[in-house]
């Protein structure tokens, strides 16, 4: 009788445990299904919606449809007018602000006297200011020596400065201003016409815009090249990844789904990659073979898979779990198991007290992985020797998501020590999750990205963006920079290493203090 009475509580037992993941799917669904709340209507399942009776002419069918005379009139075709194409002058509106100045070359300006003026050769620009647009004209002269005949003087002239768009018509300011509303703020581009347009008059095309963007992009890649190779010797990168879609040409009117991969570097560059999915050889392609040292990632398999592959090979790869991954879990099991979710929380709490307690003193790497070691290594270990009690228990097995959670705690082996022996390491992917924002709250607003091609061409331009930013410069100021300076460096390496974000914002720094320092003076 006793035996019996034991396997009913058994069975009742794994009942429970299924009701209560079956109670979870479907609370999962019901927030999956009228979580979205779209407008849009099936005409096909609602036809009189669109087709009230009464109202309009009901389609004919061909068999009702009566036979057209063969001795009925014809009407001649009407002839089309085609409209001339607006110049880019034509375009803008009237009374437009004309800022002119004159370039001439160097040996004119040496001396003014001894040259005669040939030829004056205008050149339009679009620059915008903040809440006005102007026009910016430079007049290039052409001259030749006074005391020489005309028909044997050798001309001079000063030549344009090279571009980052061959024959471009918006200056610097304009091109960095649209790019940072679509990158930084959100604003897709057929938004930022039709608000230039209502508060300014002027007309810029959202193709225009696109074209900007491809180009810079085209030019700006050489910077994340040189950006890759110093992070990936620095021997420390958080990795992370998220979705975005993009409109697929082979399936005209669906979207495909395409993976952004993150990579963060000690310096506080982050780096933007595009793929068309979620392949782990995309990930191995990027990083290489030659990487060593330390891969802060959540449990995503292609990331241990990776370090496993790389102590086979001799190499010195390891992985940082990410506590705040680990965290999250328990925090979904607060409302299924309070009191043991709540536990294990106060210790994730004393964990990050103690990285509180180090960013207050600032302290170096050394002194950061000793404190460590005293004082978050016991804690960790404690995580470690709960979950395994919970999990090896025969009765009380922890079910739904504090089971969950114990299990991806203990999924994570070593790898969740692996931060409290290297001080440069962080105790999660926190930072690089806020570097995705950006990217999440855009696809709210641009919904899906124009093509596949297009998907790199973003990566790029967020790469340099979010990276000027944490090295606190200003994006709109570093990219007007960028696309001034970008097109004379050519393929001088010193030169390009300029113009890399923590330098920028280093020279920018300086810049400003000398200012100060003779404004004091």
């Amino acid at each position: 009788m006793s035996e019996e009475l034991t396997e009913d509580q058994k069975t009742i037992q794994e009942l429970r445990e299924r009701i209560l993941q079956l109670e979870q799917q479907i609370d999962w669904f019901n927030r999956q299904l009228f979580g979205s709340k779209s407008e849009k209507i099936n005409a096909q399942q609602h036809p009189d919606l669109f087709n009230p009776v009464g109202l309009g002419k009901p389609e004919t069918s061909s068999e009702n449809r009566p036979e057209e005379e063969d001795n009925e009139p014809q009407e001649a075709p009407r002839k089309t007018k085609t409209r001339r194409r607006q110049t880019r002058s034509e375009a803008l509106p009237e009374g437009l602000e004309i800022r002119s100045s004159y370039v001439d070359p160097p040996e004119y300006r040496e001396n003014p006297a001894a040259w005669r003026l040939l030829k004056e050769e205008p050149r339009r620009h679009l620059g915008k200011d903040p809440g006005t647009f102007y026009i910016e004209e430079k007049i290039y002269r052409t001259w030749v020596p006074i005391d020489t005949d005309q028909i044997q003087a050798k001309a001079i002239g000063a030549k344009a400065p090279p571009t980052i768009i061959p024959g471009g018509f918006w200056l610097s300011n304009l091109l960095a201003e649209v790019v940072c509303n679509r990158f930084l703020y959100h604003l897709p581009y057929d938004r930022q016409s039709k608000l230039y347009q209502s508060r300014h008059g002027v007309y810029l095309p959202k193709q225009t815009m696109c074209d900007g963007a491809l180009h810079l992009a085209n030019q700006c890649q050489i910077l994340v090249d040189l950006m890759k190779s110093d992070m990936l010797q620095c021997g420390c990168l958080r990795a992370d990844e998220t979705e975005a879609r993009f409109r697929d040409p082979d399936k005209p009117g669906t979207t495909g789904r395409g993976r952004f991969w993150l990579y963060k570097g000690l310096n506080g560059n982050v780096i933007f990659d595009w793929t068309l999915g979620r392949d782990h050889q995309h990930f191995l392609d990027w990083i290489g073979l030659d990487f060593e040292g330390i891969i802060g990632s959540e449990a995503y398999e292609v990331y241990p898979k990776y370090c496993r592959l790389q102590k086979a090979r001799g190499k010195k790869t390891r992985r940082a779990a990410c506590l705040a991954h680990i965290r999250r879990q328990f925090e979904e099991a607060l409302k299924t198991s309070p009191h043991l979710a709540k536990w294990f929380l106060k210790i994730f709490g004393k964990l990050y007290q103690i990285e509180a307690t180090l960013n207050e003193r600032e302290a170096d790497e050394n002194t950061t992985a000793r404190y460590r070691q005293k004082h978050s290594l016991p804690l960790i270990r404690l995580l470690k020797k709960a979950s395994l009690h919970l999990r090896d228990q025969k009765a009380g097995r922890p079910a739904g998501p504090l089971g969950k959670a114990v299990r991806y705690l203990l999924n994570q082996g070593e790898d969740i020590e692996t931060y409290l022996f290297h001080g440069q390491v962080e105790i999660d992917n926190n930072g690089i999750e806020r570097d995705v924002r950006p990217l999440a709250v855009g696809r709210k607003n641009w919904l899906f990205i124009g093509s596949p091609e297009a998907g790199q061409r973003s990566a790029v331009i967020y790469s340099l963006l979010i990276s000027a930013r944490h090295h606190g410069a200003d994006p709109e100021a570093y990219l007007r920079g960028l696309i001034e300076r970008l097109p004379s460096c050519g393929s001088d390496e010193a030169s390009l290493r300029q113009l890399l974000p923590e330098n920028w914002a280093a020279a920018q720094e300086q810049s400003a203090s000398r200012s100060s320092a003779r404004a004091a003076a």
